[in-house]
Parts: structure tokens; C-alpha cells; sequence
């Protein structure tokens, strides 16, 4: 991570810049889908990340003061959270900043007593695949609802406790 890199709550002015980067993640990760398919982050709008600021937790990533990544965080249930529309830059990828975004979202679902994180990625994305097991997140299951292969990943944070995945397997 640079010296310059600050991690924050969202405002309802970022909106722009999150879209922004998170289109600029989201064509990457779509170039890596076996087919065209669609991907939902690129037809969202700052209106939908507005709502998500306002509804769910989002953190940004500031470096030198320009935003270069965001992460979301859905609370599911009491014990489940769900990261969603996680990205960073292409052009500063690999430096620290998706881990920071990732790192502070789960301590705060540690902090808040969830016993598990989960996310969906493409399991044939192996360099994301790789990153999440870096990161101590396992494949629980696939699905190929989106006309590709998603895997459901989750991170426990509570091991010797149980959970329910059922509200992740629905988005």
C-alpha cells in the first residue's frame, strides 16, 4: 500500500468516482468470463450506488486523494455478511489496496460479531481465485446462474460455530 493511502466510509459525493472504478474493475473481470456474458456492476448506476451507501456499508480507498477502489458490505442475517462490487483500479492493481479494502471490512464484521463473510466471484478467474484463498476464504459451492461458473466463497470468522450460507446463495 502507498504512504498515501486512506480508507474511509463512503459519501453519497463518491458516487461518481466509485461508479467509476467499479466499471473500471468490472470490464477486467468481464474480459476474463468464458463468453459475453453480462455482468450487472456495468449497467449500474450513480443512483444504485447512491442507494447502496444509503442502505448497505461502503468503504472507498483514497490514494494521494483520488479514489482508487471500493468495497460494499450487505448484512444478510446476524451471523452472514456480503461482500459485493469489490474492485480497485486496473491501473494500480497488485498494491495493497484491494487487501486494505477487504481487511477493513472484515475486522468490522468481526468487531460486529458475524460468524462468516461470503462473496461470489468466477471460479475460472484464477487469479482472484487464488487471491481470495490468500485471504483465507474457501469455495463452498458453484452455481452457473449467471451463465458462468460462480463460486460462492466465505471466509469464516467464528470456525467452531455454525452459519447459514442460504442468503448468499440467493444473489
Amino acid at each position: 500500500m502507498g504512504c498515501g493511502l486512506k480508507i474511509r466510509r463512503a459519501e453519497k459525493k463518491d458516487a461518481d468516482k466509485i461508479l467509476a472504478v467499479t466499471k473500471a474493475a468490472f470490464m477486467l473481470y468481464s474480459s476474463e468470463l468464458p463468453s459475453q456474458q453480462p455482468v450487472a456492476a456495468l449497467n449500474e448506476s450513480a443512483d444504485d450506488v447512491i442507494r447502496d451507501i444509503e442502505k448497505h456499508v461502503v468503504y472507498v480507498a483514497e490514494e494521494d486523494g483520488r479514489l482508487v477502489g471500493a468495497i460494499r458490505l450487505k448484512k444478510l442475517t446476524g451471523e452472514l455478511a456480503y461482500v459485493y462490487r469489490f474492485g480497485v483500479s486496473p491501473l494500480i492493481g497488485n498494491t495493497g489496496v484491494g487487501s486494505g479494502l477487504l481487511a477493513k471490512v472484515i475486522d468490522e464484521c468481526t468487531q460486529e460479531g458475524f460468524k462468516a463473510v461470503a462473496l461470489h466471484t468466477n471460479s475460472r478467474y484464477y487469479k482472484l481465485a487464488r487471491y481470495y484463498y490468500g485471504k483465507q476464504f474457501f469455495v463452498h459451492s458453484t452455481c452457473f446462474d449467471k451463465g458462468y461458473i460462480r463460486a460462492l466463497f466465505v471466509k469464516e470468522l467464528k470456525p467452531d460455530e455454525k452459519y447459514d450460507l442460504s442468503e448468499a446463495m440467493k444473489l
